[in-house]
Protein backbone atom coordinates (compact mmCIF):
# COMPACT_ATOMS: atom_id res chain seq x y z
CA UNK A 1 0.00 0.00 0.00
CA UNK A 2 1.36 3.38 -0.97
CA UNK A 3 2.03 6.09 1.63
CA UNK A 4 -0.40 8.41 -0.18
CA UNK A 5 -3.19 5.82 0.22
CA UNK A 6 -2.45 5.47 3.93
CA UNK A 7 -2.47 9.26 4.39
CA UNK A 8 -5.74 9.55 2.43
CA UNK A 9 -7.35 6.77 4.49
CA UNK A 10 -6.18 8.42 7.74
CA UNK A 11 -7.55 11.80 6.62
CA UNK A 12 -10.93 10.28 5.75
CA UNK A 13 -11.03 8.45 9.10
CA UNK A 14 -10.20 11.67 10.98
CA UNK A 15 -12.90 13.59 9.08
CA UNK A 16 -15.54 10.93 9.81
CA UNK A 17 -14.48 10.76 13.46
CA UNK A 18 -14.75 14.55 13.82
CA UNK A 19 -18.19 14.54 12.20
CA UNK A 20 -19.35 11.98 14.79
CA UNK A 21 -18.02 14.06 17.71
CA UNK A 22 -20.41 16.32 19.60
CA UNK A 23 -17.84 19.11 19.46
CA UNK A 24 -15.55 19.79 16.55
CA UNK A 25 -12.00 20.05 17.95
CA UNK A 26 -11.14 22.46 15.12
CA UNK A 27 -14.10 24.77 15.83
CA UNK A 28 -12.82 28.29 16.68
CA UNK A 29 -15.99 28.86 18.73
CA UNK A 30 -15.23 26.00 21.12
CA UNK A 31 -15.82 26.77 24.77
CA UNK A 32 -13.10 26.44 27.41
CA UNK A 33 -14.21 24.79 30.65
CA UNK A 34 -13.01 24.86 34.26
CA UNK A 35 -14.47 22.72 37.06
CA UNK A 36 -13.34 23.93 40.47
CA UNK A 37 -14.71 23.18 43.95
CA UNK A 38 -18.31 22.68 42.84
CA UNK A 39 -18.34 25.45 40.22
CA UNK A 40 -18.26 24.97 36.45
CA UNK A 41 -17.12 27.94 34.37
CA UNK A 42 -17.32 27.94 30.57
CA UNK A 43 -16.08 30.80 28.41
CA UNK A 44 -15.25 31.76 24.85
CA UNK A 45 -14.18 34.88 23.01
CA UNK A 46 -16.64 36.12 20.38
CA UNK A 47 -15.34 39.16 18.50
CA UNK A 48 -14.49 41.72 21.22
CA UNK A 49 -16.60 40.02 23.92
CA UNK A 50 -16.30 37.22 26.44
CA UNK A 51 -19.32 34.91 26.60
CA UNK A 52 -19.64 33.10 29.93
CA UNK A 53 -21.70 30.33 31.51
CA UNK A 54 -21.29 29.86 35.27
CA UNK A 55 -22.83 27.04 37.32
CA UNK A 56 -22.63 27.19 41.08
CA UNK A 57 -23.65 24.89 43.95
CA UNK A 58 -26.42 27.08 45.34
CA UNK A 59 -29.95 28.29 44.70
CA UNK A 60 -28.81 31.72 45.92
CA UNK A 61 -26.52 34.10 44.07
CA UNK A 62 -23.38 32.92 42.28
CA UNK A 63 -20.50 35.06 41.06
CA UNK A 64 -17.27 35.12 39.12
CA UNK A 65 -14.65 37.84 39.46
CA UNK A 66 -12.02 38.46 36.79
CA UNK A 67 -8.45 39.72 37.14
CA UNK A 68 -8.40 40.80 40.77
CA UNK A 69 -5.32 41.13 42.92
CA UNK A 70 -6.49 38.88 45.81
CA UNK A 71 -9.88 37.52 46.85
CA UNK A 72 -12.47 39.87 45.39
CA UNK A 73 -10.17 42.90 45.61
CA UNK A 74 -9.99 44.81 42.30
CA UNK A 75 -12.02 42.10 40.50
CA UNK A 76 -14.59 42.75 37.80
CA UNK A 77 -17.35 40.69 39.45
CA UNK A 78 -20.41 39.42 37.65
CA UNK A 79 -23.01 38.26 40.17
CA UNK A 80 -26.41 36.76 39.47
CA UNK A 81 -29.36 34.84 40.85
CA UNK A 82 -32.56 33.23 39.62
CA UNK A 83 -35.88 33.73 41.40
CA UNK A 84 -38.65 31.80 39.70
CA UNK A 85 -38.64 32.94 36.08
CA UNK A 86 -36.75 36.15 36.90
CA UNK A 87 -32.99 36.38 36.32
CA UNK A 88 -30.94 39.21 37.87
CA UNK A 89 -27.29 39.72 36.88
CA UNK A 90 -25.16 42.70 37.86
CA UNK A 91 -21.68 44.08 37.09
CA UNK A 92 -19.83 44.74 40.37
CA UNK A 93 -16.35 45.75 41.48
CA UNK A 94 -14.40 44.22 44.39
CA UNK A 95 -13.58 47.06 46.75
CA UNK A 96 -11.65 44.77 49.12
CA UNK A 97 -10.93 41.05 49.57
CA UNK A 98 -14.51 40.12 50.47
CA UNK A 99 -16.73 43.10 49.57
CA UNK A 100 -18.13 44.21 46.24
CA UNK A 101 -20.52 46.92 45.05
CA UNK A 102 -22.35 47.65 41.82
CA UNK A 103 -20.21 49.51 39.29
CA UNK A 104 -22.96 52.16 39.09
CA UNK A 105 -22.57 52.87 42.83
CA UNK A 106 -19.02 54.01 42.08
CA UNK A 107 -18.34 57.34 40.38
CA UNK A 108 -18.17 56.81 36.62
CA UNK A 109 -19.00 53.08 36.76
CA UNK A 110 -21.34 51.42 34.27
CA UNK A 111 -23.22 48.14 33.89
CA UNK A 112 -21.46 46.33 31.04
CA UNK A 113 -23.24 42.97 31.06
CA UNK A 114 -25.44 41.83 28.18
CA UNK A 115 -27.03 38.59 26.99
CA UNK A 116 -28.25 37.83 30.50
CA UNK A 117 -30.11 34.59 31.22
CA UNK A 118 -30.13 31.85 33.79
CA UNK A 119 -31.82 28.86 35.40
CA UNK A 120 -31.98 26.76 38.55
CA UNK A 121 -32.15 22.99 38.64
CA UNK A 122 -31.48 20.43 41.36
CA UNK A 123 -29.75 22.88 43.71
CA UNK A 124 -27.54 24.41 41.01
CA UNK A 125 -27.84 27.95 39.66
CA UNK A 126 -26.63 28.67 36.13
CA UNK A 127 -26.12 32.16 34.71
CA UNK A 128 -25.18 33.16 31.17
CA UNK A 129 -23.81 36.56 30.21
CA UNK A 130 -21.55 38.49 27.88
CA UNK A 131 -19.04 41.17 28.84
CA UNK A 132 -16.71 43.25 26.66
CA UNK A 133 -13.07 42.20 26.78
CA UNK A 134 -12.33 45.89 27.29
CA UNK A 135 -15.38 47.97 28.23
CA UNK A 136 -13.39 51.10 28.97
CA UNK A 137 -15.14 51.20 32.36
CA UNK A 138 -12.75 52.17 35.17
CA UNK A 139 -14.16 49.28 37.25
CA UNK A 140 -13.85 46.53 34.62
CA UNK A 141 -10.44 44.98 34.10
CA UNK A 142 -9.46 44.74 30.43
CA UNK A 143 -9.00 41.13 29.33
CA UNK A 144 -6.96 39.86 26.37
CA UNK A 145 -7.32 36.62 24.50
CA UNK A 146 -4.41 34.26 25.19
CA UNK A 147 -3.64 35.78 28.63
CA UNK A 148 -4.09 34.12 32.04
CA UNK A 149 -6.04 35.79 34.84
CA UNK A 150 -6.86 35.19 38.48
CA UNK A 151 -10.53 34.53 39.05
CA UNK A 152 -12.69 34.28 42.14
CA UNK A 153 -15.77 32.06 42.32
CA UNK A 154 -18.34 32.54 45.07
CA UNK A 155 -21.89 31.70 46.06
CA UNK A 156 -24.38 32.51 48.79
CA UNK A 157 -26.61 30.21 50.81
CA UNK A 158 -29.52 28.48 49.11
CA UNK A 159 -32.39 30.91 48.62
CA UNK A 160 -30.25 34.06 48.94
CA UNK A 161 -31.85 35.66 45.89
CA UNK A 162 -30.39 39.14 46.35
CA UNK A 163 -27.11 40.98 45.90
CA UNK A 164 -26.63 41.75 49.61
CA UNK A 165 -26.23 38.35 51.32
CA UNK A 166 -22.74 37.29 52.26
CA UNK A 167 -21.02 34.38 50.59
CA UNK A 168 -20.92 30.86 52.02
CA UNK A 169 -18.30 29.61 49.55
CA UNK A 170 -15.42 31.48 47.94
CA UNK A 171 -12.46 30.11 46.04
CA UNK A 172 -9.69 31.42 43.79
CA UNK A 173 -8.04 29.91 40.74
CA UNK A 174 -6.94 31.09 37.29
CA UNK A 175 -7.98 30.70 33.66
CA UNK A 176 -6.53 31.49 30.24
CA UNK A 177 -8.89 33.56 28.11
Amino acid sequence: MKISNIVSAAAIFLLLWCMACEENPFDPNKWSTLSHEGFVLKWRVQDSNLEVELKGPSTGWIAVGFAGSYGMHDSNIIIGYVNGSSVSIRDDFGIDSDTHVSDTDLQGGEQNVSGKSGSEDSGVTTIFFTIPLDSGDLYDNALSEGQSYNIVLACAADGADNFASGYTTITNTSIKI
